[in-house]
């Protein structure tokens, strides 16, 4: 039997292999998760501004928890079941990790305010949950986020894309961890997924920020509709106070929000440049 040398060749040419760069993907992982964790300092010291804002003498705490709870039967949210719940701070001293990842132990030491939607330990559906004498400002900005819940269509909407948003955003950034740029092999086209692939890729930062508008406009949303009650009902002085804080507590969803970005963008930069390294 006659073999020829195109055939023969043909048989024996040996197979590129394909490289995954395993390590590579798991360095770009690391950096898509440990950058929007530094960001967590920076939200810490927002929220020290923020009680500096809120460092009210006892009168005008009062005042304002009397005026909110005027502002929930103003705005109509006492049909709905919606009251604050007023949390005592602890004697004891909370770690920073606890902190972090319990909003109930963030409002207990004064950091942080909610509402919660749905029934959450002790407390049932429809409640603002407010630390009792740090940032009283922000009953208001929680009454925006009940506002949006039993009010609002557009505002329920943008706040049930939160969460899919946030996981998004996280996912973007795996996504260019564990994949690589796809390159046209010689006389053909790149293929639909391939192209979509490069376009996440691509774009990785600026996706990962935009899965996080939705959580930012709900936000804006809640603090806007909170300021109009409180325009309406405290003094100018008061009312401006109000702002202030809620404008400055803001600012730590925009920091979350670019950290996700940058962490999605630093991990594609870092697998391809070990990508790069090896071929």
């Amino acid at each position: 039997m006659e073999v020829s040398n195109s055939n023969f060749n043909a048989v024996n040419k040996p197979k590129k292999s394909k490289k995954h760069h395993i390590g590579a993907s798991f360095l770009a992982a690391g950096a898509a998760t440990t950058i929007p964790a530094i960001s967590a300092p920076a939200s810490l010291a927002i929220v020290k501004i923020e009680q500096k804002v809120g460092d009210l003498p006892a009168d005008k705490i009062g005042l304002l928890h009397k005026k909110a709870d005027e502002a929930i039967k103003v705005a109509g949210l006492d049909k709905y079941g919606v009251k604050i719940e007023y949390i005592p701070k602890t004697k004891i001293k909370k770690p920073v990790m606890q902190l972090m990842f319990n909003p109930i132990a963030m409002i207990e030491e004064g950091m942080n305010a909610g509402f919660f939607e749905k029934t959450a330990g002790f407390f049932k559906e429809n409640t603002i949950l407010m630390p009792e004498k740090h940032i009283s400002f922000g009953a208001f900005h929680e009454i925006g986020h009940a506002i949006n819940h039993n009010l609002s269509k557009a505002g329920k909407v943008l706040q049930n894309m939160k969460i899919p948003g946030m996981i998004a955003a996280g996912a973007i950034g795996l996504f260019g961890a564990f994949t690589k740029t796809s390159k046209p092999q010689e006389g053909k086209e790149l293929t639909k997924w391939q192209k979509f692939k490069n376009f996440v890729r691509e774009n990785a930062g600026k996706l990962s920020f935009a899965a996080m508008l939705p959580m930012l406009a709900e936000e804006a949303l809640a603090t806007i509709k909170g300021q109009k009650l409180a325009q309406k009902l405290l003094s100018p002085d008061m009312a401006k106070t109000v702002l202030k804080g809620n404008s400055i507590a803001y600012l730590s969803y925009l920091a979350s929000a670019a950290a996700l970005g940058l962490g999605s963008m630093a991990a594609v930069k870092i697998k391809d440049y070990f990508v790069d390294k090896k071929s």
